[in-house]
């Protein structure tokens, strides 16, 4: 494009593209139009003045008109996009031109990231300080049973389930904090009575179990493979359920 001209190269690399050339020849004619001077945004009542002005620099004649550039869009979630639509308006409204709104929009999407990755990061630290509270305040082995019936109990509550769990206190998600976690273990064995009983899925291979050494109950078996022992504490669960 430079065809070999010094000073033409470094106008191209200056501007980053032939795009950018054309861009900056459009504001330099129209500003050679205007008798050198910027041209000044008219009054907004002057619908047909402010076409021209706005055809002269540069600007779409209707937000929809802003290309977002393609990395742009390549990196939008579905929470970007009415964030950047309304954001397009605006620029609309104020008179932005396109490089402008490119620039806001980059901007934009990376500061969302950073925020996105910071976020994730202090989330992964929360859940690990959680979950070394929750073991150190629970004996061995009991964690994993405690969570379960804890996250049961918070699915099971009306209206909210899960989403109880995400919802944030100072930044931090309840799911996170060992003393909301504990609160909910204590009442999902109010309600369940055991983990065995947090799904209907446990709850038949709990009652399965049970019907399988009652069959064999009386017999050298039942006492060689101590299904006395596990039988005792299947009874025993069912015993907490009816409390």
């Amino acid at each position: 494009m430079a065809g070999g001209d010094d000073d033409v190269a470094k106008a191209i690399a200056r501007y980053g593209s032939p795009k950018g050339v054309a861009r900056a020849l459009r504001e330099a004619q129209a500003t050679i139009s205007a008798g050198g001077k910027k041209l000044v945004k008219p009054d907004g009542k002057d619908e047909k003045a402010l076409a021209e002005w706005r055809k002269a620099e540069g600007i779409p004649e209707d937000p929809t008109g802003y290309k977002l550039p393609e990395a742009v869009q390549k990196r939008m979630v579905d929470e970007d996009k009415p964030i950047l639509s309304s954001f397009t308006e605006f620029a609309f409204q104020k008179g932005a031109r396109p490089d402008v709104v490119e620039i806001a929009s980059e901007w934009y999407v990376n500061m969302a990231e950073a925020a996105q990755a910071k976020q994730s990061q202090d989330d992964k630290m929360a859940s690990e300080e959680a979950e070394d509270a929750l073991r150190k305040d629970w004996a061995h082995g009991e964690y994993k049973a405690n969570t379960t019936i804890a996250h049961r109990w918070i699915e099971s509550v009306p209206g909210i389930g899960v989403k109880w769990a995400e919802a944030r206190v100072d930044g931090r998600r309840l799911g996170d904090n060992p003393e909301f976690i504990a609160w909910a273990a204590d009442m999902g064995r109010e309600k369940f009575g055991d983990v065995a009983f947090t799904t209907s899925d446990s709850e038949k291979r709990h009652t399965q179990r049970k019907e399988e050494i009652e069959k064999i109950i009386g017999t050298d078996a039942y006492y060689e493979q101590k299904l006395d022992v596990e039988y005792a504490q299947i009874l025993e669960k069912e015993l907490k359920r009816k409390k």
